[in-house]
């Protein structure tokens, strides 16, 4: 029986607990369901035969059995003797470099996403080729001189997530400049980016596993997170082309499962941590994909084993 381990945080069953899906619905405008990778993804490997172990980042240790994680049970588990390996975000934030170098020493074509994947490519960054024009950095006077150069920009924390602290700006007034110096408080870095019109219309987050896509939605106003809302929507050619490119270029590098933003011909970002979309799905289309996931990287694994 092939085994996968899940990675994540909370130790106790509140945390850890595979409990089932909740049920499908299709309104369009309700909150953003929750984020629920952990259980739905562990209940699909489960029912596709898979055995299933739900461990919690805080329990990584380096022994003279290699690397161990702890599961429900209490029972500590060596990580190599697992066909696949998921970590679910990026655990707690205080030691992360250390869990990553501890991960380092296993095989890295057992991890879904691989632990340099999580440390280097879960940001807004990693993906500058497919981008709008992109500044970074710690000092607030310099953006300014950006923004006021002309046009519309997107100012948000580099390493921000669910929407949150991300504005428009325009010009170099006053309430640029205390946005700017906001965002660049303690020496912390912004990024700014020319706004792209196309991204009120028509921007999309695609998932995909393995380099294959398994779903998409149209997203409007944002992150889900933050009160955007979402829709059906269907990938043309373009849109698929471009996301299939990004998925091979993300699993060449370690990374076979993701979210894409785009609205092309630009692509935002790639979250690889956690990338919400399961659950928005299902209430959208009433289709539950973790079986898809599952399939997908099963093929992705197998492909890997003859090469």
């Amino acid at each position: 029986m092939l085994r996968i381990a899940f990675i994540a945080s909370g130790r106790g069953p509140a945390g850890m607990a595979m409990d089932p899906p909740s049920p499908p619905g299709r309104a369009t405008n309700a909150p953003a369901p929750p984020n629920d990778n952990r259980q739905r993804l562990a209940a699909a490997f489960a029912a596709a035969g898979w055995s299933v172990s739900l461990c919690g980042w805080e329990t990584l240790r380096l022994t003279t059995d290699g690397v161990t994680a702890q599961e429900l049970s209490g029972a500590s588990l060596p990580l190599a003797a697992f066909d696949l390996i998921w970590l679910v975000g990026l655990g707690p934030r205080q030691g992360f470099l250390d869990r990553v170098q501890m991960l380092r020493t296993l095989p890295q074509e057992h991890f879904v996403n691989s632990p340099d994947a999580l440390a280097l490519l879960h940001g807004k960054l990693a993906l500058l080729e497919f981008a709008p024009e992109t500044h970074v950095g710690p000092n607030a006077a310099d953006l300014l001189r950006i923004v006021a150069s002309g046009g519309r920009w997107v100012a948000k924390p580099l390493a921000g997530s669910f929407g949150r602290d991300v504005y428009l700006l325009c010009g170099d007034g006053a309430e640029t400049r205390a946005v700017l110096e906001r965002l660049t408080a303690a020496g912390e870095c912004c990024l700014l980016q020319r706004y792209a019109p196309q991204a009120e219309t028509s921007e999309k987050r695609v998932l995909v596993a393995g380099g294959a896509i398994v779903g998409a939605y149209a997203k409007a106003g944002g992150n889900l997170a933050a009160g955007g809302t979402a829709r059906r929507a269907m990938l043309d050619e373009r849109e698929r082309a471009l996301a299939l490119r990004v998925a091979k270029r993300l699993s060449d590098q370690g990374a076979r499962f993701a979210g894409i933003d785009l609205a092309w011909p630009s692509v935002f970002e790639a979250n690889i941590a956690n990338p919400g979309g399961l659950s928005t799905l299902e209430r959208l289309t009433g289709n539950n994909l973790a079986p898809d996931v599952v399939s997908a990287l099963t093929a992705w694994r197998d492909g890997a084993e003859l090469t």
